[in-house]
């Protein structure tokens, strides 16, 4: 079977990236659900030169509290106004080391490494993921239109090593921890998704009303 490619790119939001801080003082869970992006893969062989890239806008990212948003995207933390958007780009596949093939419906594990672009650094990170490949049927046409991979990546991201230091702050202290585990949660599928545009103005209608409630 030819490689295929994979587009991530979901208008109504449903595609996420989640972020965990458990430190002794507080519990912080940090999502955003605008993850774009491409998997090429070769279906016979997932661990055959697979080309993946996530990109998500940091300004995205959401705790659920708006002051704590603010301190988050400033410059003494993200800093989004300099630096807007993290690319992880995966570099290589290290495990599984045989042909492995996707079949449908059946997860596959795949361990490698890639690069992480963040804050204005480039770094290596280790990736764990499960992708399941699904055949274009009823059920997964409610979801996406094409065949679906639905991909669930893990990875650590060390602030220290991209020159973030504010979780040593007297007043931060052990509240932030300084490594941070990241899960992606993502569907993506071989054809691009088509969403009328007053269903996506009524989508950013909702999501610009609650912002205002969260706010108020």
């Amino acid at each position: 079977m030819a490689r295929t490619t994979f587009i991530v790119d979901d208008p109504m939001g449903r595609n996420n990236v989640q972020v965990l801080s458990r430190a002794p003082l507080e519990t912080i869970i940090v999502r955003s659900t605008q993850v774009t992006g491409q998997i090429e893969v070769d279906p016979d062989n997932v661990a055959d030169r697979p080309s993946v890239t996530f990109t998500v806008p940091l300004d995205s990212l959401d705790t659920g509290i708006p002051l704590m948003n603010e301190v988050m995207r400033s410059e003494r933390w993200l800093d989004v106004a300099k630096f807007p958007e993290i690319r992880f780009t995966l570099g290589r596949v290290t495990s599984p080391s045989a042909p492995t093939p996707l079949k449908d419906g059946t997860p596959a594990v795949i361990e490698g490494e890639g690069t992480l672009e963040f804050h204005g650094a480039s770094k290596p990170v280790r990736v764990r993921a499960e992708a399941t490949w699904m055949t274009a049927n009823d059920d997964t046409a409610r979801r996406l239109p094409g065949d679906i991979l639905h991909v669930i990546a893990r990875l650590d991201v060390s602030l220290p090593a991209f020159g973030i230091e504010s979780h040593l702050a007297p007043q931060t202290v052990g509240k932030v921890v300084a490594t941070l585990p990241v899960e992606v949660d993502i569907f993506a599928s071989t054809q691009r998704p088509q969403v009328p545009e007053t269903m996506l103005q009524n989508l950013a209608r909702a999501r610009k009303e609650l912002g205002q409630k969260l706010v108020g």
